[in-house]
């Protein structure tokens, strides 16, 4: 006999936090002190890290009712979670509003190289009261100038990406 896993979340004694990494190890550069690249080689064959609409529903709802306090934190991690695209963040915070009751709020928080932080996400992550934190060895420490400094990619052997 299967039983269905419940969709309801009991609410926690305290406050927690939980990084989640809706793009599994998957980034767009190849820093030789990330310990996380490797771990995709845990999923041979996997083609799409990607955390689906369905499955971040269920999250978004669930941390919301587990979450004891009137201030409900996400903390958005990777890989590099900007490579999903600034509308997969727009919806994560859809589903936040849609779920949030009344008298309660969510906070939200990115870990990023910043690397495509480019003025509308910029824009986005301002409006919507994201706390961002940047991984970059060396980073520059303003966002306007945050892609200044040379980076290795995955894909390329050197990255440069000055002031526009």
């Amino acid at each position: 006999m299967s039983v269905e896993p419940s969709t309801e979340a009991l609410p926690a004694s305290r406050g927690f936090q939980v990084m989640a990494k809706p793009t599994g190890a998957i980034c767009n550069l190849d820093c030789d002190y990330c310990y996380y690249l490797k771990k995709e080689d845990l999923y041979p064959g996997t083609r799409s890290f990607r955390m689906e609409r369905d499955v971040m529903e269920r999250y978004v709802a669930q941390h919301i009712q587990a979450s004891p306090d009137p201030v409900i934190d996400f903390s958005w991690h990777g890989g590099e979670p900007t490579i999903l695209g600034i509308d997969y963040f727009r919806e994560v915070v859809a589903l936040q509003r849609k779920h949030c009751p009344p008298g309660r709020r969510v906070r939200n928080g990115m870990q990023t190289n910043g690397v495509l932080l480019d003025d509308e996400w910029c824009r986005f992550l301002a409006e919507e009261g994201f706390s961002i934190g940047l991984s970059r060895r060396n980073a520059c420490t303003t966002f306007r100038w945050v892609g200044c400094c040379p980076l290795v990619t995955r894909y390329s052997s050197w990255s440069f990406s000055g002031p526009s």
